[in-house]
């Protein structure tokens, strides 16, 4: 069965799916609200200021911190793809009114990446040791200055372009769709120039499936080789004689993560505002806290299971990193408040149930989360920069500098979804599943006042 059967067999047994009008009808008038202006620039010039002053007076530490950002922003932008590509794969329905935000996440990624690619050009290799330490022969040939810059630019910049044209395919149907209904007067001109050659709305939608279905599977793989590869140089090489192998999988799982809370903090902000409040409910928020409490699990579990067979080897080159981490000053109380917020506090308030169908409190835990990995980035690098007796200078500077990538992510992502129907309105995973069986309480009025579950399927 093709995928405009399913779609066709969805709508006739459930109808012509969720009402999607306000969503593009607001299209034309949308502006990003002014709140979201404010934070964006006014933490982007809090960042930039970060930024002048820390390079014109402590250049290593400044740099540390930029890396730390990168690898977080990273992280972040990637991962917004990597949702899209599981939902895509698992043919899940539950994400799709949330699908477009973590999208436009896409937009921010070949910003990140360009800084990257700055950074590693400009001097920003000198906080790496090896790069004024004579390494062993066999490390030397891969951690050298050269070849760490050449993979890369060629690994980061592939998998960047995968993403871009994963998002572009998806985009596709989407505004042919959206320029039909707003009429040539109101839609874009740039919409032309992705829709060109539109071939009618069921064969766009059909093709971009089937795009999409084929690409997914190859960016799951390029994602853990190539940010696998990222993180092991950007983040493990700044501590050339240690290693984990469980490290950069543990890293790569944790961006997907944490952009999950970006997703679901930006959705209860800007879910009215671009006009999908109907279709983001409490079912989807359910589910996504439950992805977020699984995963918070996820992350303790690798943690665990890195930190584990190190301290029972008890070998001086694996037991250094730990110790400097999680037991020496001054960084061993912030190695107590990441555990807190990645795990202690996420696992405790995500069991409740209530919480995860509440947006709100769902985002708040989301923010949470958020600062959690913020602050681990920042404890997995900084160690190896700043040897200094406490961490408040370099981490206020961390914090200057994630605001000031925070705000152009943000500014970044509202302009995207300004630009762009702000929903998968084309998808038909956006259907509810015809064969689905759902299970209702029915609470009886009666004179025992009982109640009666039903179950409907079809």
């Amino acid at each position: 069965m093709s995928q405009i059967d399913i779609l066709n067999e969805t709508r006739r047994v459930v109808g012509p799916g969720p009402d999607i009008r306000e969503a593009v009808e607001g299209f034309p008038t949308r502006t990003v609200p002014d709140g979201v202006r404010a934070f964006g620039f006014g933490a982007l010039a809090i960042g930039i200021l970060a930024l002048l002053g820390g390079f014109a007076t402590d250049p290593k530490t400044t740099a540390g911190a930029l890396l730390a950002a990168i690898v977080y922003f990273m992280g972040i932008s990637q991962g917004g793809v990597m949702f899209a590509v599981i939902q895509t794969i698992t043919l899940g329905r539950w994400g799709r009114p949330l699908k477009r935000i973590s999208e436009s996440f896409v937009a921010f990624l070949p910003i990140v990446y360009v800084i990257w690619v700055i950074f590693m050009l400009t001097g920003g290799l000198q906080i790496y040791v090896w790069t004024h330490e004579e390494l062993p022969p066999h490390k030397s040939i891969y951690l050298s200055a050269g070849f760490f810059v050449g993979r890369q630019v060629v690994g980061m910049g592939f998998l960047t372009l995968l993403s871009l044209i994963f998002v572009r395919n998806s985009l596709r149907p989407d505004m042919g769709v959206a320029a039909e209904m707003l009429g040539a007067s109101k839609a874009p001109a740039w919409w032309g120039r992705i829709t060109l050659g539109w071939k009618g709305r069921d064969a766009e939608v059909e093709e971009a499936y089937q795009k999409n279905i084929r690409l997914a599977p190859v960016i799951v793989v390029a994602y853990f080789i190539i940010f696998s590869m990222f993180m092991v140089d950007a983040v493990m090489s700044l501590a050339p004689h240690w290693y984990a192998n469980m490290f950069p999988a543990w890293l790569a799982v944790s961006s997907v993560w944490m952009t999950l809370s970006w997703v679901c903090v930006l959705s209860v902000l800007f879910k009215k505002w671009l006009g999908i409040d109907h279709l983001a409910t409490k079912s989807n928020y359910h589910d996504l806290g439950k992805l977020m409490f699984a995963l918070s699990i996820f992350w303790t579990y690798n943690l665990f299971a890195q930190i584990l067979p190190i301290w029972y080897g008890n070998m001086p080159e694996e037991t250094g990193y730990l110790m400097l981490r999680m037991f020496a000053t001054p960084w061993a109380p912030l190695a107590k408040v990441v555990l807190a917020m990645c795990f202690l506090i996420p696992f405790t308030v995500l069991l409740s149930r209530g919480i995860k169908k509440t947006p709100s409190s769902l985002a708040g835990v989301g923010v949470v989360i958020i600062t959690g990995v913020a602050l681990e980035r920042f404890l997995l690098v900084m160690p190896e920069v700043w040897m200094g007796d406490t961490f408040t200078m370099p981490l206020a500077l961390y914090i200057g500098v994630w605001l000031g990538f925070a705000g152009a992510f943000v500014l970044v992502v509202a302009n995207t979804l300004v630009r762009v129907p702000p929903v998968a309105l084309t998808d038909p995973f956006m259907n509810p599943n015809p064969f689905d069986v759902h299970l209702h309480v029915d609470h009886g009025h009666g004179d025992h006042g009982g109640s009666h579950d039903h179950a409907h399927g079809h």
